[in-house]
């Protein structure tokens, strides 16, 4: 399910094309098959005259910005161009000449999707139905790789955040795998969100093995524990303030979480940038905040904590001081 609209089939043929034939590994009969896709419909063509040609879109929307609101667009460029940001998009003119089409393209469905099994985009749900008959739900902007076999059904969660409903097959588990190590589960339903430095877990019904990946170390949650583990280590964690799958409703639920976590998340359903100012990250949250409407719920945080959110045309958002 999608809260906002979606962009056009022929942009994202175009965005799907863009990516597989700058990878570096292009056969003739791709390029074959890329030349018979731009003959077939002229509305593909110019998606691909748009994309090619979009390295000036970001920057074309913040002059838009700065007409409207005068000033204020540089504060937008230096956000959208901070180290971190400024990396990435170096890395991409370096891959693309459309480099700059292709960033403002990652923030409606993530670049590395377009090579996923399953993938959601910004500010979308699904539920995908596996071949065993287990339900797997992806959060915004997550991506998973499938695997089955016969003595294993191995879901490979890449990015993002996942809640599954496993079809018990006690012969065949199912483990989940990220970064940092793997939740087996045989018939169960439990939640895995994939963070930068660390995966959380929490277990809905029955119970999962998690296992970290370079020391081993084990453990065993029961239905409402969670925990967070790291390639090294697996620790308890509070589970009202890991999550559990309110977030399949639509429902952001957090307890004692610090701002900077909270509005990551709402970042997922926020095609703009999402700015949170170091004095109030740390600013412990508690509530329940609609992720289908971010500007609700970034009004309820301004109304219950010492800060001020500001909106700087489409592409910034900033929550500061009050």
């Amino acid at each position: 399910m999608s809260a906002q609209r979606q962009a056009d089939p022929a942009t994202g043929e175009a965005i799907q094309w863009m990516v597989r034939l700058r990878s570096g590994h292009v056969s003739a009969e791709q390029q074959r098959a890329f030349e018979h896709w731009m003959a077939g419909d002229a509305r593909r063509a110019q998606a691909w005259a748009r994309l090619a040609g979009g390295v000036d879109a970001p920057y074309a929307a913040l002059r838009a910005v700065d007409a409207r609101l005068p000033g204020q667009a540089r504060e937008a460029r230096e956000v959208l161009l901070r180290p971190s940001r400024r990396h990435a998009l170096r890395a991409l003119m370096l891959a693309v000449p459309a480099g700059g089409a292709l960033v403002m393209a990652d923030r409606f469905v993530p670049l590395g999707a377009f090579t996923a099994d399953l993938s959601t985009g910004t500010a979308e749900r699904r539920v995908f139905t596996l071949d065993d008959g287990s339900t797997v739900t992806l959060n915004a902007r997550s991506m998973v790789d499938v695997a089955f076999s016969d003595d294993v059904r191995l879901l490979r969660l890449r990015e993002g955040e996942i809640d599954v409903q496993v079809a018990r097959e006690p012969s065949r588990p199912l483990i989940v795998s990220t970064a940092q190590g793997t939740a087996r589960a045989l018939g169960t339903r439990f939640a895995v969100r994939q963070e930068p430095d660390r995966t959380c877990v929490t277990v809905l019904a029955h119970s999962v093995e998690l296992r970290a990946s370079r020391s081993g170390e084990r453990a065993t949650l029961q239905a409402g524990e969670a925990a967070g583990v790291t390639a090294e280590a697996i620790d308890r964690l509070d589970p009202a303030q890991a999550g559990g799958g309110e977030w399949v409703q639509g429902q952001l639920v957090v307890s004692r979480q610090p701002l900077a976590q909270v509005v990551a998340a709402l970042q997922r359903y926020r095609r703009g940038v999402l700015r949170v100012a170091p004095e109030v990250a740390t600013l412990p949250v508690q509530g329940v905040f609609p992720l289908d409407d971010v500007d609700r719920a970034l009004s309820a945080l301004a109304e219950t904590l010492p800060v001020r959110v500001a909106r700087l045309g489409p592409w910034l958002t900033t929550v500061s001081a009050r």
